[in-house]
C-alpha cells in the first residue's frame, strides 16, 4: 500500500485576517486553537511552489483533539495572502469542509454571528443516508459544511469538486484509500449550495489507508456541469492543501514515483516556531489540481499535540 497507515492530520485554509478567522472557527464554531505555529524567520518555500515562506498559524481541533482531524487556520506573511476561494462550489479543486457539530441550528447561528454568511435554513437531505445540515461560508468566503452529528465540534470530511469522479476514485484507491459511501445527491433546487436551479451530482467518501475519523469527499457535478480551475498558488486564500502523517516519508516518496506522481520538490525540512519540531514533508498534487501533503510522523516528544 503507497501510503501505509497514513492518517488525515488537517486541512491548510488560509485566511486574509487570522485574529477574525479565529473568532468564527473558535468563538462561532467551537474549535479549539491547540497549537500555534509561526516560525520566527523566512525559510525556503520551494514544498510549497514559493520563493519564500513565512506564516502565522493555528492548529484548531475538535472534540476529539489531534485524534481526529484539524483546521490549519493560516495567514500568509510572506508571501501576503491573493486570489479569493473558488467561487461556485462545482469549481473543480479542494472546496468545502465539514464539521460535524453538537446542534446545527445553534451552530448556524453561531457561525453568521461570528463573520459568517449562511446559504441557506437548516434542511434535511432525505434518503436512506439523511442528515440535517447547512452550509455556512467563512468570513474569507470559504465553504462549510455544518451537519449535526450530537457530538462534536470535530472535523469529519474535505471536500474536493471534480471533473471525473472515476478517475479520482482511482487516484486515491492507488494511495491506498478505500471507498466508503457512494450516493446521488441530486435535487430539484440547488438553493442550499448557493446554485440556481436543479442539482445532479455524485458524491463518492473515500477513507484514508489508516483511516482516522477524517475522510475525503469526492464530488463531481453533472448539472451545472464541474467546470475546470488552474492549479491554485499556496498562498490563495481558501482550503489550499489536505496533510497526512506517514511513518516513513522516504519509503512514501518511491511508492508515489513509482505511481507517476511527481512532488513538487524533494523532501523539505521547515521550522513551525519556538518549541515546535521540525517537519519534514512533501507536496504533491492530484488529478484537479487539489494538493496533498504528506508529513513524516514526528518523534512522540516533539509532537505537535504536544504544545
Amino acid at each position: 500500500m503507497v501510503l501505509d497507515g497514513a492518517t488525515i492530520f488537517h486541512v491548510n485554509v488560509n485566511c486574509s485576517n487570522l485574529d477574525r478567522s479565529l473568532r468564527f472557527y473558535g468563538d462561532g464554531l467551537g474549535l479549539t486553537p491547540s497549537s500555534h505555529t509561526t516560525p520566527a524567520g523566512v525559510q525556503p518555500g520551494d514544498a510549497f511552489g514559493l520563493a519564500a515562506a513565512q506564516w502565522d498559524a493555528w492548529i484548531m481541533t475538535g472534540d476529539n483533539g489531534f485524534a481526529g482531524g484539524a483546521i490549519d487556520l493560516l495567514e500568509w506573511r510572506i508571501p501576503t495572502p491573493t486570489g479569493a476561494p473558488p467561487v461556485h462550489l462545482y469549481e473543480a479543486g479542494w472546496q468545502r469542509v465539514g464539521l460535524l457539530v453538537p446542534d446545527v441550528d445553534a451552530a448556524r447561528a453561531a457561525a453568521t454571528a461570528h463573520g459568517g454568511t449562511a446559504w441557506s435554513d437548516v434542511f434535511d437531505t432525505g434518503g436512506e443516508t439523511a442528515l440535517r445540515l447547512c452550509f455556512v461560508t467563512d468570513p474569507d468566503g470559504v465553504a462549510v459544511e455544518l451537519i449535526h452529528g450530537g457530538i462534536g465540534p470535530r472535523l469529519a470530511f474535505v471536500g474536493i469538486t471534480c471533473r471525473d469522479i472515476s478517475r479520482s476514485l482511482a487516484f486515491y484507491e492507488s494511495l491506498g484509500f478505500t471507498k466508503l459511501l457512494d450516493v446521488d445527491a441530486s435535487r430539484e433546487t440547488g438553493d442550499h449550495l448557493n446554485i440556481d436551479g436543479p442539482v445532479e451530482m455524485q458524491e463518492i467518501l473515500v477513507g484514508a489507508p489508516g483511516r482516522g475519523s477524517v475522510s475525503i469527499l469526492l464530488a463531481e457535478f453533472r448539472t451545472p456541469k464541474t467546470i475546470a480551475a488552474a492549479p491554485r498558488d499556496a498562498n490563495e486564500l481558501g482550503a489550499w492543501r489536505v496533510a497526512m502523517l506517514v511513518p516513513n516519508l522516504d519509503a512514501a516518496i518511491v511508492e508515489l514515483a513509482a505511481l507517476g506522481i511527481e512532488c513538487l520538490s524533494p523532501p523539505a525540512e521547515m521550522a513551525m516556531g519556538p518549541g515546535l519540531p521540525t517537519l519534514r514533508f512533501v507536496c504533491f498534487r492530484g488529478p484537479d489540481h487539489e494538493v496533498l501533503e504528506l508529513i513524516e510522523s514526528p518523534s512522540p516528544s516533539g509532537d505537535l499535540a504536544d504544545k
